[in-house]
């Protein structure tokens, strides 16, 4: 008679270990998809929006295009990742409703210095489809200025337009005014930003136009800071009226 072995289920094999991205090759930093969108947020603050394309942004960084789509899809794609860092950088000051309006108006001043410091990323974003609300970090803000506003006084239909309006004033704002004193386009003449009205508003005679023609004899231009506390006073002094 001969010894059976009994029938055993072999040993599970190990499971393969998964294959991590070494973090520096020659020296220098290896990609990740983050750190592609951050890339291209640093690009579009110093290029125009046209000018960001994968193979724009893989000569900044040193790379072949090839390598840019291991970690986005196409230039849209790219563009989300962008948006979504620049919405993950913001970390706003806390908000006060005790002093609700020196505290908002330090919040909406705090939000338009980070929307200047990328002109361009919310039309460009705009122009491609993308939401610019994805960041869980945007999100909480958004809610936490509507909570803010509800806890001023405002009842939540007022409080979520309020929000809105907001932030709409502040992009708004940065994108027309801003922009032309940060950005000079190549064919505008610095003259024309110190006149009031602009150019584009200074035809017509004085009889078809009477209001913009005294406003050019009497008033002097201000700077973007001064019109940006304007708006702020506008906003403010309208919440105020809601509130009561």
């Amino acid at each position: 008679m001969h010894s059976e072995t009994p029938d055993t289920d072999p040993a599970p094999a190990a499971a393969p270990r998964a294959r991590r991205r070494p973090t520096h090759r020659k020296g220098r930093a290896t990609l990740t998809r983050t750190g592609v969108g951050r890339a291209a947020l640093e690009f579009l603050g110093d290029h125009e929006a046209a000018e960001l394309t994968m193979r724009s942004l893989a000569n900044e960084l040193g790379v072949s295009p090839r390598a840019l789509y291991n970690y986005v899809e196409d230039r849209r794609d790219l563009i989300t990742v962008a948006a979504e860092v620049f919405e993950a950088r913001w970390q706003p000051p806390a908000l006060d409703a005790d002093e609700w309006r020196d505290s908002l108006r330090r919040y909406l001043r705090d939000l338009r210095a980070h929307y200047r410091r990328h002109p361009g990323m919310t039309t460009l974003a705009l122009s491609e489809n993308i939401t610019m609300a994805r960041d869980p970090a945007m999100l909480r803000n958004v809610d936490g200025l509507i909570g803010f506003f509800t806890e001023v006084g405002l009842p939540l239909r007022d409080a979520y337009p309020a929000c809105m309006e907001a932030i709409r004033l502040v992009v708004g704002f940065v994108e027309l005014q801003d922009r032309a004193y940060d950005r000079p386009p190549p064919d505008l003449d610095p003259a024309d930003l110190e006149q009031v009205p602009p150019p584009w508003l200074r035809s017509g005679s004085g009889d078809e136009l009477p209001h913009l023609l005294r406003a050019s004899q009497e008033l002097a231009a201000e700077s973007p800071d001064a019109l940006f506390e304007f708006a702020l006073d506008v906003l403010t002094e309208g919440l105020a009226a809601r509130t009561r």
